[in-house]
C-alpha cells in the first residue's frame, strides 16, 4: 500500500509556504523531508525532517553526508532538480538502487536575475540525468511538449502545481476594497523603485489614486523609505514590513484590488489569486512558470513595457470593478486547479506511479 511507503523528499530550503504542502502529502505516506539552507521551523510539521550540510563550490552543491546512503532507507526519492545539487543529480547513477528516483523542478531554466526559459545551456546534461530518473515532477504543463520532443515517456512526466496557502478565515472577510497591494522582499530586482516612479506620475494625475501598501523588508527597505518621504508620499505609499503570518497578509490582500510586481512574478501570483486580488506584471517578468497562470485581461494583467504601468495604476482608480472582477476569476482558477491539495495530489500521482 503506497501509505506505507517511505518518501524521502531532498529539498534545498523547507520553506515555511512548502509545510501545508508537505504536510497533506504526509496524510498518504509516510514521509521525511531534508534540507540544508535555512533552520528548523517551528511550524506543526506532521512529517519528520532531517537537516543536510552542504559545502559551496562557485554554483555547485556538495553534501558532507553520503545522500545515497540516506535514499537507501527510503522506498521514493523525489530530489530537488537543479542539476548543481550533484549529491541529488548523480543519485541516478548508481545501479540496482533500492529507492525509485524522482526529480522536482521547474523543468527549464528559472532564476531570479534572467528570464524563463532563457539559459539552455544546460538542457543536455539535465536530460542526461533526467532520462535515467523513474519519473519527473513539474511546477507547470509547460515543460511537457519541450521533454516530449527530446524523447522522454509522457508517462513519467507529472505537473504539481506550484502554489501556496492562502488565508481562509471568516474572520477577516468582509473588508471593502479600498488599495493597491506589493507583496515581496524589497530589492531592485522586483521592480520596486519602477512600482514607486510610476505611483508618483499617476498621483500627479490623480492625486486621489488608491494608497499602496507595501508589505516586505530586505536590504533597500530605507533606501525605499527615503524614496517616499523626500517624495512626500508618506500618506499614499505605506511600509508594512514583513508580515509572515497569512491572517495578517490577507487583511492586505483582501482590502486590494491589484497587487502589482513589475518585473518579477513567482508565488505571489497564486497568493493574490487565492486571496481573490487581480496580479499586473510584466509579460515576460521574471518568473518560475508562476506567471504562466495569468490570463491578460481575466485574472491579471500582463503589461508589454513598464511605460503602461502609469496607466494600469490610474485604471485601477478609476475602473476598480473591473479588478475585482479579475480577482475573483483569479479566486476560481486558484480553487479549480491550484490549491495545496491540487500540488499535494501532483507529488502524490508521481509516487503511485513510481510505486506500481
Amino acid at each position: 500500500m503506497i501509505e506505507n511507503k517511505k518518501v524521502l523528499i531532498l529539498y534545498n530550503n523547507l520553506f515555511h509556504y512548502r509545510i501545508p504542502i508537505f504536510n497533506l502529502l504526509a496524510e498518504k505516506c509516510d514521509l521525511t523531508v531534508g534540507f540544508s539552507l535555512g533552520s528548523n521551523t517551528n511550524e506543526d510539521c506532521k512529517f519528520k525532517i532531517i537537516q543536510l550540510p552542504i559545502i559551496k563550490i562557485n554554483r555547485f552543491v556538495l553534501h558532507k553526508d553520503n545522500i545515497y546512503k540516506l535514499c537507501e532507507n527510503f522506498d521514493v526519492v523525489i530530489a530537488y532538480g537543479d542539476i548543481a545539487w550533484l549529491s541529488f543529480s548523480t543519485l541516478t547513477l548508481y545501479k540496482n538502487k533500492s529507492f525509485k528516483i524522482i526529480y522536482w523542478s521547474p523543468g527549464v531554466s528559472a532564476s531570479y536575475d534572467k528570464k524563463f526559459d532563457t539559459v539552455k545551456r544546460w538542457d543536455r546534461i539535465r536530460d542526461f540525468f533526467y532520462k535515467k530518473a523513474d519519473a519527473l515532477i513539474f511546477y507547470t504543463d509547460y515543460p511537457i511538449r519541450k521533454y516530449l520532443n527530446r524523447g522522454f515517456l509522457e508517462e513519467k512526466l507529472f505537473v504539481a502545481p506550484n502554489t501556496v496557502e492562502v488565508c481562509k478565515s471568516l474572520e477577516v472577510k468582509g473588508k471593502t476594497k479600498d488599495s493597491i497591494l506589493f507583496i515581496g522582499t524589497l530589492y531592485m530586482q522586483k521592480g520596486i523603485l519602477t512600482l514607486l516612479e510610476n505611483y508618483k506620475a499617476a498621483f500627479e494625475v490623480n492625486p486621489n489614486i488608491l494608497p499602496l501598501n507595501i508589505i516586505g523588508g530586505g536590504i533597500e527597505f530605507e533606501k525605499v523609505n527615503n524614496w517616499i518621504v523626500e517624495n512626500n508620499l508618506d500618506k499614499k505609499i505605506l511600509l508594512r514590513g514583513s508580515i509572515f503570518n497569512i491572517v495578517e497578509k490577507y487583511f492586505y490582500f483582501e482590502k486590494a484590488f491589484a497587487c502589482i510586481s513589475p518585473v518579477q512574478a513567482g508565488l505571489s501570483v497564486l497568493e493574490s489569486m487565492g486571496c481573490g486580488v487581480a496580479f499586473v506584471t510584466m509579460n515576460n517578468s521574471i518568473t518560475g512558470g508562476e506567471r504562466l497562470n495569468i490570463k491578460n485581461g481575466f485574472n491579471g494583467v500582463l503589461l508589454e513595457n513598464t511605460d503602461q504601468l502609469k496607466s494600469v495604476i490610474l485604471d485601477i482608480t478609476k475602473n476598480s470593478e473591473k479588478y475585482a472582477k479579475m480577482g475573483k476569476n483569479g479566486l476560481e482558477y486558484y480553487n479549480n486547479s491550484h490549491k495545496p491539495q491540487d500540488m499535494a495530489n501532483g507529488l502524490y500521482s508521481a509516487i503511485k506511479f513510481v510505486s506500481k
